[in-house]
């Protein structure tokens, strides 16, 4: 185990009851930039981290959050229904929802072509990337994964709502709304849907419970009529020639003490430029003082990394890595993504984004 295993086992280990799953974490964790890793120890961070694990599917019990109050936890693993906001994706009125245009699922990273009814379940986190939208929602206290594709191909072989640790549940080209199932760890089954809640849409619902029917909770719920933009309180105006957006995705699961939205903007050349929006009640302060500035605003360049952030964000960081997994960008591309961030004021107020 590498130290920065020791850290997230550590840390996680500290603050949650029963067995984490760390090389699934650990993943997860990497993914998103050992810079980020190492360079902050926020709340937001270890939400962030911890949420990703309960989307793994790994159990956990309640986890209290550093430097907040005492009794909050993270929700869906037993926190206090009143220390929790509902948040919903941004609507964007006169875009077709997946009902209309299935052929639109999964090509635009910023917009999702679909929706929960507001009595429906709680939105833990969302995404678009790789063809497919997702979404993470909380069910009573357990998290089912929503995927929805235009194709049945464009679905990962291994859906992402199961235990890192249970057998992979397929049925290659069954979208008839059956219902498989494999035992998990500490013998929680793990449950696994197909089906097709309109022509050309691929739907797919995965989670761990006493039984099934959280799955059809959820299919329930789903809205094929609406859409709604995937970057909630960010956006990017402005990216370097030849790029494009390739992924977004926006953790919600612990508003209103944290949440984040990470970007992805790639192109021709090796690498990606990986943009981060950090929002946490337990950052006390930011940096003010700047080594570089974006059209007039300071903003603060760690070479070591290879991060840029804009900085004058109350609570919150807005970075854009892009030496990280692989070189490809430089300063001024990471430069030019955050010069045209546009970032919703008040943060913590989701009817401003």
């Amino acid at each position: 185990m590498n130290d920065l295993d020791q850290r997230i086992d550590q840390t996680l280990r500290e603050r949650a009851e029963g067995t984490v799953d760390t090389d699934r974490l650990l993943a997860v964790a990497v993914s998103q930039g050992r810079a980020r890793i190492r360079r902050r120890r926020t709340t937001a961070g270890i939400v962030l981290g911890v949420v990703a694990v309960l989307g793994a599917g790994a159990a956990i019990g309640p986890v209290k959050l550093p430097g907040a109050d005492p009794d909050v936890v993270i929700p869906g693993l037993g926190l206090p229904a009143d220390a929790v906001e509902s948040v919903t994706p941004p609507r964007l009125d006169g875009v077709p929802g997946a009902a209309t245009r299935p052929d639109l699922l999964g090509t635009d990273p910023d917009v999702l072509h679909f929706g929960i009814a507001p009595d429906g379940p709680r939105y833990l986190s969302w995404s678009v990337q790789g063809g497919v939208e997702m979404a993470r929602l909380d069910v009573d206290g357990r998290t089912v994964t929503l995927e929805l594709a235009a194709s049945a191909d464009a679905l990962p072989m291994r859906a992402q709502g199961l235990p890192a640790l249970v057998p992979e549940l397929i049925k290659d080209g069954v979208f008839d709304g059956s219902v498989s199932q494999a035992e998990g760890p500490f013998g929680v089954m793990a449950w696994l849907r197909h089906w097709q809640p309109a022509p050309g849409v691929y739907a797919r619902a995965s989670g761990s419970g006493p039984d099934e029917q959280d799955l059809f909770s959820v299919a329930a719920a789903v809205r094929l009529d609406q859409a709604h933009r995937c970057g909630g309180p960010l956006r990017l105006t402005t990216l370097p020639a030849d790029t494009r957006l390739t992924r977004c995705e926006v953790t919600v699961a612990p508003f209103p003490v944290a949440f984040g939205v990470q970007m992805m903007v790639s192109g021709s050349n090796q690498g990606a430029i990986q943009v981060e929006l950090q929002y946490a009640t337990g950052i006390a302060g930011t940096r003010t003082q700047g080594n570089r500035t974006i059209n007039g605003k300071p903003a603060h360049i760690d070479r070591e990394s290879g991060e840029l952030e804009l900085l004058g964000f109350p609570k919150a960081h807005l970075t854009a890595n892009f030496s990280w997994p692989a070189h490809g960008y430089d300063e001024e591309d990471a430069a030019t993504v955050l010069g045209g961030a546009q970032v919703a004021q008040p943060l913590d107020e989701p009817e401003s984004w």
